[in-house]
């Protein structure tokens, strides 16, 4: 999480997208299917990234959903998500009225890497995203060998997510996953991509930034085997 930046934004007239300024990742994802990808404001402290999985929940950290000084856990009044957001301008913008964090995450721990691989968070929206505007992103487990990339907004570029692509992805053995893609402020909860069989699914969602060999990376958390109890201790 990040202090965050004035929301009133200006319209503006996006400039057209060539197909040669894409990354890789982004040709081979719609543009619905980007803009599953969004902002989690968290009241007027902050934001995180977070990923839309269903037409109404929401993917992110488990730490995003505490105040990271006084560590209280903060109450689902206090976010916003914003499907899509480019240049300041949402393609959704939702409130959320229920949140399932890991059972097994303890805030009390934050930092270990024995208790990172925990850090993974599902919110419920208060209502669904028009999936015709935005297609949300399928879940599954990381093949390693494998490129990945990462979507994400930071402190640097609050109103616009940067796309990551081709990057290295290793496990270690506290259960966690080292990606080269590089993580900043507000990047938490992104969703780690990788393209599987055609379609780009969620392998895992950055819980921090590190160095490794004196190299900056990202250390991300599996979601695939967390996401079926999540789902069912959140709700309807």
């Amino acid at each position: 999480m990040i202090r965050s930046l004035c929301l009133a934004a200006a319209l503006a007239i996006a400039a057209p997208v060539l197909a040669k300024d894409l990354t890789p990742l982004e040709q081979s994802m719609s543009t619905a299917q980007m803009q599953a990808i969004g902002r989690l404001d968290i009241g007027d402290t902050g934001f995180c990234t977070a990923t839309l999985v269903s037409s109404d929940l929401v993917l992110t950290a488990a730490h995003c959903l505490y105040d990271r000084k006084t560590d209280r856990r903060l109450d689902v009044s206090e976010f916003r998500f914003n499907a899509g957001l480019r240049r300041g301008n949402a393609v959704s913008t939702l409130r959320v009225k229920r949140a399932a964090i890991h059972p097994k995450y303890i805030r009390a721990k934050k930092g270990e890497l024995s208790n990172m691989r925990y850090d993974v968070a599902l919110l419920r929206l208060s209502e669904p995203v028009n999936l015709f505007d935005v297609a949300s992103l399928g879940v599954s487990t990381p093949q390693l060998g494998r490129n990945v990339g990462v979507v994400s907004y930071a402190r640097n570029r609050a109103d616009t997510a940067l796309t990551q692509s081709s990057c290295d992805m290793s496990a270690r053995p506290e259960g966690v996953f080292v990606t080269t893609c590089q993580a900043g402020f507000g990047t938490s909860g992104a969703p780690v991509v990788q393209i599987q069989q055609g379609h780009p699914r969620v392998v895992s969602v950055v819980s921090a930034m590190a160095k490794a060999n004196g190299e900056p990376v990202s250390l991300a958390v599996g979601v695939s085997n967390v996401l079926a109890t999540l789902t069912s201790a959140i709700g309807s």
